[in-house]
């Protein structure tokens, strides 16, 4: 049985006995008894899941077995007399039962191995010139016909957008490449051929190709039974079910019988290569089809699992989703997550990378401006403030670890304000009002005011919430308290920014109110008109909004002007 030469599959054979009574979940086994292994783990040194001759399944320690190679047809006798047992000890009333699974599951197992076996010359030997010449001949007339019928067929299709779409998965399937990319690849080969064959075959490329150009379909053009029948759907499905019984198999985190950590990893990381690569319908159409139950099923994971390194990984995967479907950010925002990740982050503080997965993450939920449950202000609170500026602030900048820190509190800072419509319930002005300085934080405000950029408009959302940016330097300035965190120079180079944007934005665009509460903030609450930087440039600025007719927000920009104008008439004119 060990002569390898001859035999191709591995299974394992006991080389003492041995006999537990602490668990239900290890099986007891004499001196050379043989087992089929039902689900390996990389850690060799630990335990192994395998079937026994009885059809029973259960753990065997590895230091008590050896491993055999035998032929296929040993293993499909081993299998038969495997379900034989199994089936004996089944409740036909019963279809949901583990002993049902089981027997299924040796079933599928059992048929594929008989078909690798009907491939393998060294079990099966090869027969050939046994059939009569009369009868091969007839039999090759035969296939002929039925080639010459299905190629008239085939003239006759019409191509459609379920064909093409089957198609570019094929592609995805075979080369690995993107959903977008493998579109890509069919549109280039379709483009090439089309000079390389004859104007029969043009016609159908040609209409490939006007598919593919207005690829991709919708859910109306494109049937379920393509999406089902995806090789990403159908392993995503796999994957989400292999976790949830993860996330249920508490024995194995309470009592931990062998290390499954590296297993439950790549299935995350394959997990998230189909998040980043597969067809977003697909994605949304698995997501629906259990009602977002596999969302809850991994929150729920990630609240029980300990290990960080897992725990990553579960939050890379929720990252990818939310990106593709808002009815996950919903669930998130509205679960315990986001009061968890505020936890970790304040009580986490030698692990520089976990600290910016968390931000980022927080960041991403937090981006949407949409209102977080009550239960979460416990931990995401003033004190929870005072932990992000205290990194933004005191960071030493050593490192470029210590830069995307930085970066990362800052963009987490800009989110979370996103919470408060109101100044005097506003936790991360109270945070701020609590410093004397928050230089480098200003800092990076004018530079991103500067560029125009709003770092944490990550998702794509038909309802874009407020410029974080301009939101958080109107509330900064909104008290004159936390507004004497700019200094002089900033103040002034804010107003150059303020002048130019004022004169830059078009009519038609609501961005420009946005800058005139910044501008009247500036003039009230900070000592801009002690120094009176630009005033004349500003004051035109001013004039020129109030004959302009064609803005579309007219109203509002008319009030805030005649504000400053009420305020400070001496030097508004």
């Amino acid at each position: 049985m060990n002569d390898t030469s001859e035999s191709n599959y591995v299974m394992l054979q006991a080389l003492y006995d041995y006999k537990d009574t602490s668990s239900e979940r290890t099986l007891d086994f004499k001196m050379n008894d043989e087992f089929f292994i039902y689900r390996d783990v990389a850690d060799k040194k630990s335990w192994c899941y395998v079937i026994n001759h009885t059809g029973d399944l259960g753990y065997v320690p590895y230091n008590y077995v050896k491993t055999i190679y035998v032929k296929n047809n040993h293993v499909l006798k081993f299998l038969d007399n495997c379900l034989l047992a199994v089936q004996q000890k089944l409740d036909v009333n019963d279809n949901f039962s583990d002993k049902f699974k089981l027997y299924q599951s040796l079933l599928r197992r059992q048929k594929k191995l008989k078909q690798k076996s009907s491939y393998n010359t060294l079990d099966t030997p090869i027969q050939c010139k046994t059939t009569d010449e009369g009868n091969q001949s007839e039999a090759n007339e035969q296939i002929l016909n039925e080639t010459e019928k299905n190629v008239s067929v085939s003239k006759k299709k019409e191509i459609t957008i379920p064909d093409v779409y089957e198609v570019v998965q094929q592609v995805r399937n075979h080369t690995g490449l993107s959903y977008n990319f493998s579109q890509v690849a069919v549109s280039v080969v379709i483009q090439y051929l089309s000079d390389l064959v004859d104007e029969s075959a043009k016609s159908s490329l040609s209409s490939v190709r006007k598919i593919i150009n207005n690829f991709p379909p919708t859910s109306a053009t494109l049937p379920v039974e393509s999406l089902e029948n995806t090789k990403d759907g159908k392993c995503m499905q796999q994957l989400l079910e292999y976790l949830t019984a993860a996330k249920e198999d508490s024995q194995q985190r309470s009592w931990q019988i062998f290390d499954d950590h590296v297993q439950i990893e790549d299935c995350l990381i394959e997990l998230t290569s189909i998040l980043k690569n597969a067809d977003p319908m697909v994605i949304n159409h698995i997501l629906k089809i259990d009602q977002y139950t596999s969302i809850n099923n991994l929150l729920e994971y990630y609240q029980m699992e300990l290990r960080w390194v897992i725990q990553k990984h579960l939050l890379i995967i929720f990252s990818e989703l939310c990106k593709l479907n808002f009815v996950v950010v919903e669930i998130i925002i509205n679960s315990i997550l986001p009061m968890e990740l505020a936890r970790d982050l304040q009580n986490n503080k030698e692990d520089l990378n976990k600290q910016v997965i968390l931000a980022e993450f927080l960041t991403l939920i937090l981006s949407v401006g949409e209102t977080l449950p009550i239960s979460c202000f416990e931990y995401m609170n003033v004190d929870f403030v005072t932990k992000i500026l205290s990194d933004i602030e005191d960071n030493e900048l050593k490192s470029s670890n210590d830069e995307k820190k930085t970066e990362c509190m800052i963009n987490l800072l800009l989110s979370y304000n996103l919470q408060f419509s109101e100044i005097e319930s506003n936790i991360t002005l109270k945070g701020l009002a609590q410093r004397d300085n928050a230089k480098v934080l200003t800092e990076n405000l004018l530079i991103l005011l500067n560029t125009e950029k709003d770092p944490v408009q990550i998702l794509k959302l038909k309802k874009k919430p407020k410029n974080s940016v301009e939101k958080l330097l109107n509330d900064i300035l909104a008290d004159s308290k936390t507004a004497k965190l700019f200094y002089v120079n900033d103040i002034e180079v804010l107003v150059d920014i303020i002048i130019r944007q004022l004169l830059n934005i078009p009519s038609d665009e609501m961005a420009r109110t946005s800058y005139l509460e910044l501008c009247k903030n500036v003039i009230f609450n900070t000592e801009y008109l002690d120094r009176r930087h630009k005033l004349s440039d500003l004051n035109n600025c001013l004039q020129e909004i109030l004959v302009d007719d064609n803005s579309c927000t007219k109203d509002q920009d008319v009030c805030i002007i005649k504000e400053i104008y009420l305020k400070y008439p001496e030097f508004f004119k």
